[in-house]
């Protein structure tokens, strides 16, 4: 049976369904396809990467070979130069995925290693953990894979920790020099937009292992504004596995005792409310600045947070020559509107076909950003361009309310287009999306979050995109539903801050550091990943797919509206009793 009553040739039921309609483009929208020429983030980015130190051997590969059916028809092919006899192959001394190949003939035996040493290792396990890592796949993830493919029996504990310790350096290693560079291109940046090269413009952000505010492991990132590039970062953790053990069997003076020696190895470097991990960070990562790269963070991107920035005020980082300027995200401050809407909704009881629906929640947050960043460099054209966003839908032909909306024939209202254009008496208002009683409890929101306090720190239209962006990218790497330590969320963090800014390269640098031999396949992975990355945000970047991307969300809001209006609530807590 049909979800939906089906209509037929003389009449149809089925005129409350919503229409697919072609998308034609944001009203607000006034760029045109022209923007679509200019470059993404990512390919701006990734422009300046390098790999020219990166030494590639090119007879040096990896195959996965059944032992038995290879060494066995060697066997019967080849014979002994010396005594003219048959060959036999076997295997002796493993280690991990290494092992030796035991050549058994009259003559005695020889050993070959199956592969490349480090030190007195097989190289391949160094190299195994380091690629599962970049997958979030720890040490038991890596001995079923080798078991069920009957590869070896896995990595010892004691194998494996040492295998992290060394990626640990490395990656750390890695990011201090992946910074230096970023702050370097960030100062020059500076300079082309007639700053202080040494005063730089940041964003930061903090990102939790796990929601709620309980997490044990936190994240936080300074992003610099003109490159994108990161060029900080701090891990903290509330917990430390050893002292924990400790705790469990030793009493309080004991455990003092034995704290005091451990302090300087303690995995845990963050005492209070895990929500002050973000707080303390910052501050610290602008403490920091002048002696690890030379320069202030003058200019302070974040998410309208007042804590963190009243902690680096307090902290007056660099004296009262240097004050620190603080704007805010327009992403989060458009999503305040739908928030409050939303709200509103629950408390006035505004919901219901026609009236404050998602999908026109979602229009009106959507219009309430664009409005900000159509205006970025006037509070006053801000606020009038917010207001428009909200009068304009309210408008009706006997109460036409288009005094905010833009002039001209070129403006996105067909009202003032009619106006200019001397066809005013034949002009129609569509449907009116917004009644007089959802626009009385709607207006003092839109009043307040359009007051020139809020819309002067949204002058310049910043973002937190980036933070964004890299948050996701380090829980892609050490997933949030696996447990980890800080040693696992830090390594995460460095490679994600390498990938981020520099892409593949940075990962081969790591493979450099870790002394990992870099074939010719492995070399033009690299290549090809960075090249398929700049071409998919290449294409995301255009102006046309982030409208596209908007309307395909805005239509699947009002499909699900019409499904629900139509079949009533089928999924929800308790709805079964």
């Amino acid at each position: 049976m049909s979800s939906y009553p089906k209509g037929n040739k003389l009449s149809s039921n089925r005129a409350a369904k919503p229409r697919k309609r072609k998308f034609h483009g944001n009203q607000f929208t006034t760029e045109s396809d022209d923007t679509e020429c200019n470059t993404s983030s990512t390919e701006r980015k990734l422009a300046t990467a390098s790999t020219e130190n990166i030494i590639v051997h090119l007879t040096h590969c990896y195959r996965i070979i059944e032992f038995v059916t290879v060494f066995f028809a060697i066997s019967d092919i080849v014979i002994c130069r010396y005594c003219k006899q048959n060959i036999q192959f076997s295997e002796s001394g493993h280690r991990g995925l290494g092992f030796k190949i035991v050549l058994s003939c009259m003559c005695g035996h020889r050993e070959i290693n199956s592969g490349p040493f480090i030190n007195t290792r097989f190289e391949i396990n160094r190299r195994i953990v380091f690629v599962m890592r970049l997958f979030g796949i720890e040490r038991e993830g890596i001995n079923v894979f080798c078991g069920l493919m009957d590869i070896c029996k896995g990595l010892a504990k004691s194998t494996y920790d040492q295998i992290v310790q060394h990626l640990y350096t490395a990656s750390k290693s890695m990011f201090k020099s992946v910074c230096e560079k970023a702050v370097k291109e960030e100062k020059e940046k500076n300079i082309e937009h007639d700053r202080s090269a040494d005063c730089l413009k940041v964003s930061g952000d903090g990102s939790w292992k796990k929601r709620g505010f309980t997490s044990l492991f936190g994240v936080t990132t300074l992003i610099a504004y003109y490159s994108g590039k990161v060029v900080d970062l701090i891990v903290k953790s509330a917990y430390c596995h050893s002292c924990a053990l400790q705790k469990n069997i030793l009493d309080e003076e004991e455990f003092e005792e034995w704290y005091n020696d451990h302090k300087e190895s303690c995995s845990s470097n963050h005492d209070g409310l895990v929500g002050k991990m973000e707080v303390d960070s910052i501050v610290e990562m602008f403490l920091r600045s002048v002696e690890n790269f030379g320069v202030k963070y003058t200019n302070y991107i974040g998410d309208g947070d007042s804590k963190t920035f009243n902690g680096i005020v307090k902290m007056n980082p660099y004296g009262d020559d240097y004050p620190v300027t603080k704007n805010v995200c327009v992403e989060h401050v458009q999503k305040r509107m739908g928030t409050r809407l939303r709200n509103k909704r629950k408390e006035e009881k505004l919901g219901g076909k026609k009236r404050l629906t998602e999908s026109l929640i979602k229009k009106l947050t959507i219009y309430y950003g664009l409005a900000i960043r159509r205006n970025i460099h006037s509070v006053h054209d801000m606020k009038k361009a917010v207001m428009a966003t909200l009068d304009h839908y309210c408008s009706t032909d006997e109460s036409p309310c288009h005094e905010n909306c833009p002039t001209g024939t070129d403006s996105w209202c067909e009202w003032r287009k009619a106006e200019a254009t001397n066809r005013l008496a034949s002009f129609k208002h569509s449907a009116r999306l917004i009644d007089e009683k959802v626009k009385e409890h709607i207006r003092p929101i839109y009043e307040e979050l359009s007051n020139d306090d809020l819309m002067t720190r949204c002058l310049g239209g910043h973002t937190q995109n980036s933070n964004e962006s890299f948050n996701s990218t380090v829980w892609r790497i050490t997933p949030n539903h696996l447990n980890s330590g800080q040693k696992i969320v830090e390594i995460a963090a460095y490679m994600a801050a390498g990938m981020f800014n520099e892409g593949y390269s940075a990962v081969l640098h790591t493979m450099q550091l870790l002394n990992l031999k870099i074939g010719q396949q492995c070399k033009m992975f690299a290549d090809n990943v960075d090249i398929q990355r700049i071409e998919r945000e290449r294409r995301r970047s255009f102006l046309s797919s982030k409208e596209a991307r908007t309307a395909r969300r805005l239509e699947q809001l009002e499909q699900n509206e019409f499904h629900e209006e139509a079949e009533g609530l089928l999924y929800s807590a308790g709805i079964a009793h």
